[in-house]
C-alpha cells in the first residue's frame, strides 16, 4: 500500500482526494444558488441541476481511475478540467448569492445562507490550493525540475536555510498560501511571482471578500435583528 501510494506521489494523492472533497462540498450548496434562487424563495426545479452534477461527478470518476492506473499525464490534464468547473461552479455560487441579498433576503432563510457562505469558503481555499500547485514547478511530478521558472517565492526559495537547501513544495504549502490569501486578501509570507500567480490571488481574494464580508455580514445583521 506504501508502494502504491509512492508511486502516484503524496501531493498527487492528496490533491486527488481534495477534489472529491470539494466536489461534495459544492454538492452540498443549495443547488439553486448556481441555477435561480433558493429553494425556500423558489421551489420550482431545474432540470439542468442533475445534468450539471453528473458532469462532475463523471470527470471525478474519471480522475479517480486515472490515478489507479497511475496515468500522470492524464490525470494533470483531468484534474484541470475538473477544477475549472468548480471554479466556475463556485463563481455561479457567488453571483447568484449577491442576487439573492439584493432581491429577497429575510431571518427565516438566513441559517441557509450562512451555511451556504462557510461552504462556499472551503470551496474558496480548497480549489485555488490546487490552481497554485497546478501552475507552480514541480506540480505533477515530484522532483527538481531546472529551466521552468517559479510561480510562487516561498521562503525556502528565497533564501539559504539550513536543513533546506533541496526543499520543494507540496501541496500542503498551496493549501496553506490559499488559506491565508482567503482571510488575510493578500500575499502574507509567499509571493507570487508571475502575472497568472497574481491573477489567481486576486480572483481568490476577490471571492472571499465578497462572501465572507458582504454576504456573511448582511446576513449576520439580519440574525441581530431577529433578537
Amino acid at each position: 500500500m506504501i508502494r502504491f501510494l509512492k508511486n502516484r506521489s503524496l501531493s498527487l494523492s492528496m490533491v486527488v482526494l481534495v477534489l472529491g472533497i470539494t466536489l461534495v462540498f459544492q454538492a452540498s450548496i443549495s443547488y439553486s444558488t448556481t441555477f435561480s434562487r433558493l429553494t425556500n424563495f423558489d421551489n420550482e426545479s431545474n432540470w439542468f441541476s442533475p445534468i450539471w452534477i453528473f458532469i462532475r461527478v463523471l470527470v471525478y470518476i474519471t480522475i479517480f481511475m486515472l490515478w489507479l492506473l497511475n496515468k500522470k499525464l492524464h490525470l494533470f490534464r483531468a484534474i484541470i478540467i475538473c477544477n475549472t468547473l468548480l471554479t466556475l461552479g463556485l463563481i455561479g455560487n457567488l453571483f447568484s448569492l449577491l442576487k439573492i441579498l439584493f432581491t429577497i433576503m429575510s431571518a427565516q432563510n438566513v441559517d441557509l445562507l450562512i451555511t451556504d457562505v462557510l461552504l462556499m469558503a472551503i470551496t474558496n481555499i480548497l480549489l485555488f490550493s490546487i490552481w497554485y500547485w497546478i501552475i507552480d514547478p514541480p506540480g505533477v511530478e515530484p522532483g527538481h525540475q531546472h529551466g521552468q521558472a517559479w510561480d510562487f517565492l516561498f521562503p525556502q526559495r528565497a533564501n539559504s536555510i539550513p536543513h533546506f537547501e533541496n526543499w520543494l513544495p507540496h501541496y500542503t504549502d498551496y493549501l496553506a498560501l490559499a488559506f491565508t490569501t482567503s482571510f488575510a486578501f493578500s500575499p502574507t509570507d509567499v509571493l507570487p511571482l508571475t502575472r497568472r500567480a497574481k491573477m489567481l490571488m486576486m480572483l481568490q481574494a476577490a471571492i472571499s471578500i465578497i462572501s465572507l464580508t458582504g454576504v456573511a455580514g448582511c446576513a449576520i445583521n439580519i440574525l441581530a435583528n431577529r433578537t
